[in-house]
């Protein structure tokens, strides 16, 4: 009984310290939403990759900025590649720019931006944060669909983001000598001009 009592108390012990360690990533988290869009102000402690980058804060971005920038991610179908699609039209782009405006002022140092875009077609999902020249957008979802492009196939490649401008480039991850662009990654300069890319009539 008192081996089975301790072993019981050391389990209890252990989940009490993944709770309060769980609690302690998420403690602070505000949520902003409005016209379909959600935002969480997340720690930077949940992101990967970042230990050399050097956040910038305020974030203070123009409405007709941020809306370049959303008007400039497209994606593509990498099983069948068409013409790239945008991630959003210029109706969403244009109510959703003064909204990302607001919010990206109200993130705190230690912080960065998680957002849902809630549409008819799907969930649109993502991260962003700004270094001192240059917005980073990360996009894991599309319209419900999430990203993969597994070089392997074990998991069936779907769609991939499309740099259009000369200011848009993909983060790069490797080990040693190796490199590789992650596809849904794109880091944009700050100032990035209207998108030249024929953009669809469709709202």
């Amino acid at each position: 009984m008192t081996v089975r009592h301790t072993l019981t108390e050391k389990l209890f012990f252990l989940a009490l310290i993944f709770l309060i360690g769980g609690c302690a990533l998420f403690k602070g988290e505000r949520t902003f939403s409005k016209s379909g869009l959600k935002v969480t102000f997340r720690s930077l402690n949940a992101l990967d990759d970042v230990q050399q980058i050097r956040f910038r804060y305020p974030i203070i971005l123009s409405e007709a900025n941020i809306r370049n920038h959303l008007l400039s991610l497209f994606y593509q179908d990498i099983v069948r590649p068409r013409q790239p699609k945008p991630v959003f039209s210029q109706r969403v782009a244009s109510k959703l720019a003064p909204l990302f405006r607001t919010v990206l002022r109200k993130v705190k140092p230690g912080k960065y931006l998680h957002f849902t875009y809630q549409a008819s077609r799907g969930l649109t999902e993502g991260q962003v944060f700004v270094t001192a020249k240059h917005i980073h957008w990360r996009i894991f979802k599309i319209n419900g669909i999430v990203y993969s492009n597994d070089p392997l196939r074990i998991r069936k490649p779907t769609w991939r983001l499309v740099r259009i401008h000369h200011g848009q480039s993909y983060q790069r991850l490797g080990i040693g000598g190796f490199k590789k662009n992650i596809e849904n990654r794109i880091i944009a300069n700050i100032n990035l001009p209207f998108p030249k890319h024929k953009y669809p009539s469709r709202s």
